[in-house]
């Protein structure tokens, strides 16, 4: 078997899981699974079916060892934004809301009345997008404030799949910058 390196990258309406290993110094790569993604409606919220794309990245490990490959590490990508809220037990308290879905529309300038642009800039040094993260926190906290009381932790989607696979939580830095 072939070592590799697992990368699962899942975007807004797909994700695949490709196999990377050095053959000669030379990087190859090989796409082993490949797969849909989309939003649904859960109550009135648009969300992402992240049982699914758990499953999907089961599929994507089972796959590579199919195509005869021995995976050593993996490493899952998705969009920005999104996020999981656990509990103290580690349940999921929170569907992952979509950044596509309605729950931020006019949250961003309510934000702003009460901490102003210049001051958020400084902290995050993020654009401002009406889906950002802080915003759909703040519209979580208008709307179902016994959430976020219940919150013992808070898992970007990547992190989250993460800690599907290995028990562990951790907030990857590079993707927390986008929040």
């Amino acid at each position: 078997m072939q070592k590799c390196h697992l990368a699962v990258d899942i975007g807004a309406s797909s994700g695949r899981v490709i196999a990377g290993y050095l053959d000669n110094g030379k990087l190859r790569l090989d796409e082993v699974h490949r797969f849909e993604n989309r939003m649904e409606k859960v109550k009135e919220h648009l969300c992402w079916d992240i049982d699914k794309l758990f499953e999907e990245v089961k599929t994507g490990i089972k796959q590579s060892i199919k195509h005869s490959y021995q995976p050593v590490s993996i490493g899952v990508d998705t969009w920005a934004v999104d996020f999981v809220l656990l509990n103290e037990q580690t349940q999921r308290i929170t569907d992952p809301v979509a950044y596509r879905d309605h729950r931020t529309d006019g949250v961003m300038e309510e934000v702003f009345e009460l901490v102003n642009q210049k001051e958020i800039y400084q902290q995050t040094g993020i654009q401002f997008q009406p889906f950002n993260t802080i915003y759909q926190l703040f519209a979580l906290k208008k709307t179902a404030p016994e959430i976020l009381d219940q919150a013992a932790y808070f898992l970007m989607v990547p992190d989250y799949l993460h800690f599907l696979l290995t028990g562990t939580i951790t907030n990857e830095y590079t993707n927390a910058t986008t929040t």
